[in-house]
């Protein structure tokens, strides 16, 4: 039964793959679904490119380790990843999207700052960032049907990879927007379930907050574990709804200034639902599955069937894809994008050929990043994490100071997205890429990517501004 539920799942995310494919007939249409998107789709899209498998798999494991720290994860991610990225960035990514009508951030940033230098520095540290990031959803996906319906990781990861390729390839965004609205349903539903149901398994919040202090304090109050680099972790999440192409480029497909403010609501509280929802239910798990469990990123599924009736452990997977590949569909449209833009000018195409462009490549991508998968790490929440120092950091500055601020310069930009980029990975390598390291990393990046650009500016002007920005 098991088997048959996820084969009908992905049975209809090729179906809407098809269907969508028939809805392509430009450029535009493959990468930003023409900028037609309504405001509940977008919304729905935003919510579901944000959360990979790694929420319900890797960053469950979290709520084991540590408790009800991560209850502070919600604060950053739903005010500054969601709310602020709409209210304050997604405004004026999408008036400047319709003047010069671009069709990615990297258009944007190259457009912003005059300079084929930085838009290419962009590309490539963004692409590197993305790259590491589809790999570890590719991972969660696998690891989800694995310990669910017994199949090996090998085989899973096969499936998981084909799937997602053929309706990404054949559909493009307006694919990807499709497929999402319907596993967004699957996501808030598991979410909700589990969350409600282990407040209520565990006696109530005052009762797990007591449960967890008799196993040790550290799990239910301060002064928490590892609390510098959670905090860490937890904040470079929220900046990822700042500094992630895949995010940003929800401004610019949607419809208009209407449908943009419509999405605010609805995305701000569907983050805040699912977010809280899961992070309540992981943290019962150190209560009601104690030590029974050998794999902390398998947690999820068994505390599933533990505590919901038989057929929910399927649910839940069928969610953890849902999740996955609504990430996974939007990265590999942006990498793609990336592709195009930093090839523009070294082999040019025209309208004709740019569709078999946009599949060949997304196809040639989601080959490569399924190949280093089948080593993962023993915890992905670790891959995770040099992930967020990269994709959550780089960009960030570049975007925030080009958006409001004249005399932001090329030079400026330049420097800052190097020197986040360059010491990210000097950080995470230092530490051998393993915890609390991958964490860490995030605070110096962060730093530089937000000090860097004015002081340069300022040192060095330029005459090159851009007044029209302010």
């Amino acid at each position: 039964m098991d088997i048959v539920l996820i084969s009908i799942y992905l049975m209809i995310m090729i179906l809407l793959g098809v269907l969508a494919s028939k809805r392509v007939s430009s450029v535009y249409d493959l990468y930003v679904g023409g900028l037609n998107i309504g405001g509940v789709a977008t919304a729905l899209s935003f919510f579901t490119t944000y959360f990979s498998s790694v929420i319900f798999v890797g960053a469950t494991a979290l709520g084991w380790k540590y408790g009800l720290l991560v209850l502070w994860k919600d604060i950053f991610v739903v005010i500054v990843g969601t709310l602020a990225a709409f209210v304050v960035i997604g405004p004026r990514v999408l008036a400047l999207s319709r003047r010069y009508r671009i069709a990615s951030i990297i258009d944007l940033i190259e457009i912003r700052y005059r300079s084929r230098a930085v838009s290419i520095t962009a590309s490539l540290t963004m692409f590197v960032g993305l790259y590491l990031y589809c790999i570890s959803i590719l991972i969660g996906m696998a690891r989800a049907l694995e310990a669910s319906i017994g199949l090996s990781y090998e085989t899973s990861l096969a499936i998981s990879s084909i799937v997602t390729l053929v309706y990404i390839v054949l559909g493009g965004y307006i694919a990807q927007v499709w497929t999402q609205v319907l596993q967004a349903v699957f996501m808030l539903f598991m979410a909700v379930t589990l969350g409600v149901t282990s407040i209520v398994a565990v006696g109530g919040f005052n009762n797990l907050q007591n449960a967890l202090a008799s196993i040790d304090p550290s799990l239910a109050t301060w002064p928490y574990r590892d609390t510098l680099p959670m905090f860490a972790f937890f904040l470079s999440l929220g900046f990822m709804g700042i500094g992630n192409p895949a995010l940003l480029i929800k401004f610019i497909s949607v419809k208009d200034r209407i449908s943009l403010k419509k999405a605010v609501l609805i995305s701000t509280a569907t983050v805040a639902i699912l977010t809280l929802s899961l992070n309540i239910a992981s943290a019962t798990m150190r209560i009601i599955l104690r030590n029974s469990i050998a794999t902390p990123d398998h947690a999820f599924i068994y505390f599933t069937k533990t505590i919901l009736p038989k057929g929910f452990d399927t649910l839940l997977v069928i969610a953890i894809l849902s999740a996955s590949m609504s990430t996974l569909s939007a990265i590999l449209n942006t990498l793609t994008h990336i592709a195009r833009d930093t090839t523009a000018r070294l082999l040019p195409r025209n309208p004709g050929n740019e569709m078999l462009f946009f599949r060949l490549t997304t196809l040639a991508i989601g080959i490569t990043i399924t190949i280093p998968a089948l080593k993962p790490p023993e915890m992905l929440i670790t891959l995770f994490g040099v992930t967020t120092s990269i994709i959550s950091t780089v960009l960030v500055g570049p975007i925030i100071y080009g958006l409001f601020w004249r005399k932001a310069s090329a030079l400026g930009a330049l420097v800052s997205m190097i020197t986040s980029f360059a010491v990210a990975i000097a950080v995470n390598a230092y530490g051998g890429f393993r915890f609390p390291w991958t964490y860490y990393a995030f605070i110096p990046s962060i730093i530089l990517s937000l000090t860097l650009l004015p002081l340069i500016s300022i040192a060095i002007p330029s005459k090159n501004t851009t007044e029209h920005y302010c």
